[in-house]
């Protein structure tokens, strides 16, 4: 299976995107939503296992700034993942077509997918790998070491590999705005609480970034039980080191949702 590559033109940005499988009426499709610092190629196989597996259509795209898709010219404000998830996010189903959707991602694309899940119409599943949801000493803490190693190791390099020139902008873009005083107090408690859909989430208990408080804000805003997997040693991307358990969970989701 070959990803259909196309450009949409969103809010006068062009957003790489790839398509996997057919877009039917009948049946939902995943929108997946990247990481902080991740653009379409690190996802690595994980949209194609995604698309074999639950046998619906995957929608995967560059959010500005990431990959193939701009250069950030502007600091990231204290509310960008509300704007990805309730201003981007809505016009690139539009732009699509797509009216029936699964929202699934990966760290702050999973708090975007949360976000959107409970005020978009359409929603009828929301699937969430690591979300970072509580500003909190053991997230900033992660971030300054990932600041450490982007100045003075070499993730800046690994990084520069997929983002090239925007690379800079990005990282700091993402890096700065979690440290800021201004993102003290953050909270999406009143948008979690809007969800009525099926939630799955999925956490390592290895993460460098933390996941406790983060889930304790999901028990206790979430009008039903989520379907949780803790992977015992998973840190960040347990997509990647434990894909067959990340994998179920959409699979048991798609199920659901499907019948």
């Amino acid at each position: 299976m070959e990803p259909k590559e196309v450009f949409l033109d969103i809010d006068s940005y062009s957003l790489r995107t790839h398509i996997l499988g057919e877009i039917t009426a009948d049946k939902p499709v995943i929108v997946l939503l990247h990481g902080g610092l991740d653009c379409l190629e690190m996802w690595r196989s994980f949209p194609k296992k995604m698309a074999e597996e639950t046998a619906l259509a995957v929608v995967v795209y560059e959010r500005f700034g990431h990959g193939k898709s701009g250069v950030l010219t502007e600091q990231r404000g204290r509310e960008y993942r509300h704007h990805e998830a309730l201003t981007v996010l809505p016009a690139v189903l539009k732009a699509l077509n797509l009216n029936k959707v699964i929202l699934a991602g990966h760290s702050d694309g999973g708090a975007m997918a949360l976000i959107a899940a409970g005020s978009l119409p359409g929603v009828v599943g929301v699937y969430s790998i690591a979300p970072p949801l509580v500003v909190e000493p053991f997230v900033c803490d992660g971030i300054r070491e990932a600041i450490n190693e982007y100045e003075n190791g070499t993730l800046a390099s690994k990084l520069k590999v997929f983002h090239g020139d925007a690379t800079d902008a990005l990282f700091y873009g993402w890096a700065k705005p979690w440290l800021s005083d201004a993102f003290i107090g953050w909270s999406c408690s009143e948008d979690l609480q809007k969800i009525s859909c099926p939630v799955h989430l999925v956490f390592g208990m290895a993460d460098d970034y933390g996941y406790k408080a983060s889930l304790d804000v999901l028990l206790e805003n979430l009008k039903g039980a989520p379907d949780l997997t803790l992977i015992e040693g998973a840190g960040h991307m347990p997509h990647h080191t434990d894909k067959k358990e990340t994998i179920d969970s959409i699979v048991r989701l798609s199920q659901t949702v499907v019948g």
